[in-house]
């Protein structure tokens, strides 16, 4: 069986759409929270349920309806922006202005140059100083002291604030932190919250803090610009204006200052002379929000924007000779997480530490996909008559489930086979570390097998029992997380296509593409129990193998963000790495983290989508990017115009 593989694809494209219809969401909320590409949102919209059945498997041939019209490569037009300005159409919304790490500050304000963090990614992954001059690890591990830069001043454009202080570093990091600040829900007040506690300004270019967990890369990541970090943001200004002032006007010392802010339309930036790092070579620069991908491509086609972010789908109409292309050489991982299944019974750190977990909300139906453990799972164990226990028969599930995807297939038709399969999150196939034995084959009759194979004793839903798994079948929901522009882009695709594939194998599944500023809530809250496509944290091809893996699959981040499960051995897997006295010791604990979540199948891959801009070279001399793990754009200070 399955033997039209292209059918199979565009199956899933039509479930999606139809399920889309069907739960009435409209997928203008699926925001970009936490990436780089665009501001976070501020406001959320309700997400009505999905009332319909999944859509028929048939489906016509594949279509050629993104080819260009005369199927000739598009050569580049005579630019319409306005002289001196660059324009650059990102994939997202451009919220609020907002500078205020609690109230969600967007995460790209430090790579397009209007803020600024401690420390930058060089070439060859070593550290460069930014913010701070120097740092200081203490022997055991338990604290750190970084030396702040002197001199730096704060953008003058609402007032003067003077220099960059510790206390300024200090106050950003515990407004963000949700251990500080329970409150906040800046895009990484979870990890902040189980890697360090309170930040002290000892001086004014003196900053401390202890380490509730230490974690090797804590500079390379939570407080690097290619990382997951934060933007430091002028206390005085919140002192001397207020917080409703802070929120709403973004007070940085980044080498570009915010001239004009249109919400949900653009926001423009000038450059600041003298900056203490770099010379911006374009002094004024446009960002336009542009969630639609062939719109996007439409604008630089024809010369009103000078640089897009495009999928590789329309890239691969683009001529080459007449644009370039730039990147951070960060390829966004698309994944299924399987969230519901929370392992840990006690919480891991904090306050309280070693005190048991609230009740599993996610433990209350006997979801196929989810393995339980305590009473609940006792209780699901004495209904089966096999002697399989829970855990074990959704373990099977989740891997028969990651063997209906066609990674290939969805490579070649959605990303025009300029992406890469993926088959476990966080881990590159291309890396000379990766070992084949941890690829998924594709095998949707393996997988029906296996199904059938397990006692069906879990919830089926709305299931079709006459179609190939019979009384196995089963319902179930993919939601297409937030990167690359959430539902509306190839994210929505991905989850499209994902549903299709598992509808192939009997299970009835609903394409979710609601706000993410919905559904975040509920893996901070830990009640999730839909699958979903997303990258969750660390799910970037240019993140070096050693890094530490699966901090947000732990209750370490109890109060923040998580992948929707946890597990004690990806507890002890990820302190392993987070301590490992070097890069030899950490890897060897990123290769039995990897060993682990295969097993287990909680994050399966599906494909590495290129997450790349390109320009127009009529308007643009060059753009260099720099090497990021969390930032599709930065660097826009080395932007020259021709």
């Amino acid at each position: 069986m399955f033997k039209d593989k292209n059918w199979k694809l565009l199956t899933g494209l039509l479930v999606g759409g139809l399920m889309l219809v069907a739960i009435a969401c409209s997928s203008d909320d699926a925001d970009d929270s936490s990436s780089a590409s665009a501001p976070a949102p501020t406001a959320a919209a309700a997400a009505p349920a999905a009332t319909a059945a999944p859509a028929p498997t048939k489906a016509p041939a594949k279509d050629d309806d993104h080819d260009h019209e005369d199927g000739e490569m598009i050569h580049a037009p005579d630019p319409t922006t306005p002289a001196g300005v660059a324009v650059i159409a990102t994939n997202g919304v451009i919220n609020d202005e907002n500078g205020l790490n609690s109230a969600q500050s967007g995460d790209n304000l430090k790579n397009v140059g209007l803020t600024e963090t401690l420390f930058a990614r060089a070439e060859d992954d070593s550290t460069v100083m930014w913010l701070a001059e120097s740092f200081e690890i203490a022997d055991d591990l338990s604290s750190a002291t970084v030396k702040i830069k002197s001199g730096v001043s704060w953008q003058d454009h609402h007032g003067d604030f003077g220099n960059v202080t510790a206390e300024d570093v200090a106050w950003s990091m515990n407004n963000a932190n949700s251990a500080t600040n329970p409150e906040s829900i800046h895009g990484q007040a979870g990890d902040f919250a189980g890697l360090w506690g309170e930040w002290t300004a000892v001086d004014d270019s003196t900053v401390t803090f202890e380490f509730t967990n230490y974690d090797s890369t804590w500079k390379d990541d939570y407080a690097n610009a290619s990382g997951q970090a934060f933007s430091v943001f002028s206390k005085k200004a919140y002192d001397e204006k207020g917080e409703d002032f802070v929120r709403d006007n973004i007070i940085g010392s980044g080498v570009y200052q915010v001239d004009e802010w249109i919400s949900g339309e653009s926001y423009t930036m000038k450059a600041r002379p003298n900056h203490h790092m770099f010379s911006a070579k374009t002094d004024t620069i446009k960002i336009v929000g542009v969630k639609e991908p062939t719109t996007r491509a439409a604008l630089l086609r024809t010369g009103e924007v000078d640089m897009a972010h495009l999928e590789p789908k329309d890239a691969a109409k683009f001529d080459m000779d007449e644009f370039t292309q730039t990147s951070t050489s960060a390829a966004v991982q698309l994944g299924v997480f399987f969230s519901g299944n929370l392992w840990e019974d006690t919480y891991a750190g904090g306050e309280l530490k070693g005190q048991p977990l609230p009740t599993k909300a996610t433990f209350v139906h006997d979801l196929a996909w989810i393995g339980t453990t305590g009473e609940r799972a006792s209780n699901h164990d004495k209904n089966a008559d096999d002697g399989v226990s829970d855990a074990d028969q959704a373990k099977a599930v989740r891997r028969a489930m990651a063997m209906a995807i066609d990674r290939d297939l969805v490579n070649e038709q959605l990303l025009s086979g300029l992406g890469s399969p993926v088959h476990v999150e966080y881990f590159s196939a291309s890396h000379p570390n990766w070992d084949s034995k941890y690829e998924y084959p594709y095998d949707p009759d393996a997988a029906i097998a296996l199904i059938k194979a397990q006692d069906a004793d879990w919830v089926t839903g709305s299931g079709d029992k006459s179609g190939v798994l019979g009384d196995h079948a089963f319902e179930a929901s993919v939601y297409a997380g937030p990167e690359l522009g959430g539902g509306a882009s190839i994210t929505g695709e991905v989850a499209d296509a994902v549903a299709g594939f598992w509808s192939d194998i009997g299970i009835s599944t609903f394409s979710l593409k609601f706000s993410y500023q919905t559904f975040r809530p509920t893996v901070v809250g830990r009640s999730n129990t839909h699958p979903w496509i997303t990258s969750c944290d660390k799910g970037r091809e240019s993140n070096p193998w050693h890094f530490p893996k699966g901090l947000v699959q732990t209750s370490l981040t109890r109060g923040g963000f998580s992948c929707g499960f946890e597990s004690p051995v990806i507890l002890d897997l990820y302190n392993k790495m987070a301590k490992a006295p070097d890069s030899a010791a950490a890897t060897d604990a990123a290769n039995e983290y990897l060993a682990y979540v295969y097993d287990q199948s909680l994050q399966p891959g599906v494909v590495a989508v290129p997450d790349a801009y390109y320009f127009n070279n009529k308007k643009i001399k060059s753009a260099k990017m720099d090497k990021a793990a969390a930032a599709s754009i930065n660097s826009l200070w080395n932007l020259e115009l021709q």
